[in-house]
């Protein structure tokens, strides 16, 4: 979660809230000018035994500078996503931290097998 929090970091509030929806409210709270997202749900089980429950949310703040760009973030929950799977929908398009790491690895596999063919040369 905090690679795809990290991932809006210098992007300005609009463009996160055109990807993301609108937020569920704005405060400005000693002087600090946030964006909250908030998402809940209960959910309810029951066998023989008794019924089950709990409360599931998943909370994301941006607070954003007199540019509107976003400068910090928090988040907190037992509901937020935890895999790539799970989280790519909230991640930054234009700064997909998962992209780059893809990307990366490919060009390792590139170079590894060009030296490999280098070495070939070589012998």
């Amino acid at each position: 979660m905090n690679k795809v929090m990290d991932s809006w970091v210098g992007t300005n509030i609009n463009t996160a809230i055109d990807y993301l929806g609108y937020p569920t409210s704005e405060k400005v709270i000693a002087n600090r000018h946030l964006f909250y997202w908030e998402k809940s749900s209960v959910s309810i089980t029951g066998n023989a035994s008794g019924l089950y429950g709990g409360e599931y949310y998943c909370t994301r703040i941006f607070e954003i500078d007199k540019n509107k760009r976003i400068k910090s973030w928090e988040w907190k929950g037992n509901s937020c996503p935890i895999t790539y799977m799970t989280s790519k929908k909230w991640v930054n398009p234009n700064k997909d931290p998962w992209k780059k790491e893809k990307e990366l690895k490919k060009q390792e596999k590139i170079l590894k097998k060009a030296r490999k063919e280098a070495e070939k040369g070589k012998l």
